[in-house]
């Protein structure tokens, strides 16, 4: 790839990435993983050099070019790559490194919006227009949960709890509610709503899973993990074109998320969940991810892009 000089401070390398980069993950040796949405492929790219080192053609792009790689996510090992497909209506599992398809799980007529695996290793969560649960090797269908169009999806880390987002109706208004599932009876422990009509694009745990975080396309809320717990929401001009792994966590209580600029953003509170929240303000990203080995914040740009960044100082609330 062609190396792309910057001035901005906040840029360590950038490379033109052609291909529509959506989606990405950080394999164990630090390798990025991007999937390429034009040309239904997914390259594994060094971070030191920008070379693609491998490139696996999901589909041919002259016969059916649906596949939109919307997220990349890696088990816990980082030995597997989740792919979902979007209006393809599948999604893939793949080996890693190798990048050899293990598996490809076809949903007729479900958009397919998020692939997360399970945090134990025990199963596979897919969003569509229902949750469904797989076994891990993705061929077995255990369960589907009762969860109408279905939002967004998070599992926590110690794999105990699901968190499903959905608009619900209440009588003359719509607001977005969160449900909680117990993972080893998948019964619904919980469901309340968020005090808020906006959707919600993504959602994870945080702080040791004592706090949930959702973000949508102009707010991000966090909430402590128990029942009637305040909800805490800002105002975040996410870049048009983003998806869902438009943030991530750096440290267990650090939430970084990238934004474009504009004048609507607003001041997060954080005191009562315990969020230090992290802006990349003025990065037009569709997703970005955290390399713990060396520290820096990897996006893509569907303009052609795959940049690394330094990690943003975080906002102590006071």
């Amino acid at each position: 790839m062609n190396p792309v000089p910057s001035r901005d401070r906040k840029v360590v390398r950038r490379w033109e990435l052609p291909g529509d980069p959506r989606g990405l993950a950080i394999g164990a040796d630090g390798t990025i993983y991007v999937g390429l949405a034009e040309t239904q492929a997914i390259v594994a790219v060094n971070p030191e050099t920008g070379a693609i080192a491998k490139q696996v053609v999901l589909d041919s792009a002259e016969i059916a070019s649906t596949k939109e790689l919307v997220t990349l996510r890696t088990n816990p090992q980082r030995t597997r790559l989740f792919i979902a497909n979007g209006s393809d209506e599948s999604a893939m599992i793949l080996s890693l490194p190798d990048l050899a398809v293990l598996r490809e799980i076809t949903m007729e007529g479900e958009t397919i919006r998020d692939v997360v695996p399970d945090p134990k290793g025990r199963y596979v969560y897919i969003l569509g227009r229902r949750v469904h649960i797989y076994d891990a090797d993705g061929r077995t269908k255990l369960r589907t949960l009762d969860v109408a169009e279905p939002l967004a999806i998070a599992a926590s880390a110690s794999g105990t709890t699901l968190a499903v987002f959905a608009t619900q109706d209440f009588g003359n208004t719509k607001a977005t509610t969160v449900a909680m599932f117990d993972t080893k009876t998948f019964t619904q422990t919980s469901r309340e709503p968020l005090q808020t009509a906006k959707p919600v694009d993504g959602a994870m745990f945080a702080a040791k899973d004592r706090t949930l975080v959702a973000f949508g396309r102009d707010s991000i809320f966090d909430r402590a993990v128990t029942r009637n717990a305040r909800i805490n929401g800002r105002t975040a001009c996410f870049p048009e074109k983003s998806g869902p792994q438009i943030a991530t966590l750096t440290t267990d209580d650090t939430l970084v998320y990238a934004e474009r600029r504009c004048s609507a953003s607003g001041a997060f509170t954080s005191a009562t969940s315990g969020i230090k929240p992290a802006s990349l303000y003025g990065v037009n990203a569709y997703a970005i991810a955290y390399d713990a080995k060396s520290n820096t914040i990897i996006a893509t740009d569907r303009d052609g892009f795959l940049t690394i960044y330094n990690v943003p100082r975080a906002v102590v609330a006071e």
